[in-house]
Formats: C-alpha cells, structure tokens, sequence
C-alpha cells in the first residue's frame, strides 16, 4: 500500500506542477508534467490490478 500513496502524491505534484506551467504559458513543460500524471496512473492501475488478481484467487 506504500507503494500506492507513493503513486498518489506523485499523481498529485504532477498535476500541481501542470498547473502552474500552464498559468506561466510554459505549455511544453505542463505537457511533460500531464505525462508524468499519466505515468504514474498507470502505474497505480496496475498495482490495483494485481491486488484484484489475488482477490479473486481468494474468492
């Protein structure tokens, strides 16, 4: 779960990180920081897909 949070509050500087490029007009910047978001997002995704993996065998 570690893991997870370390996810989550990296999802959350990116998206603050994005904000701010787009308030200063440095569009290529906020665009990597949406990817960075993105990133993370999958990464996170896939961490609840394997958990749903080992509830389902418990099931």
């Amino acid at each position: 779960m570690n893991a997870a949070n370390e996810l989550r509050k990296k999802m959350v500087q990116a998206l603050q990180a994005e904000r701010r490029m787009l308030a200063e007009r440095r569009y290529l910047e906020a665009l990597d920081a949406r990817g960075e978001y993105r990133r993370c997002r999958q990464e996170l995704l896939k961490l609840w897909g394997d958990r749903r993996d080992v509830m389902q065998e418990v099931i």
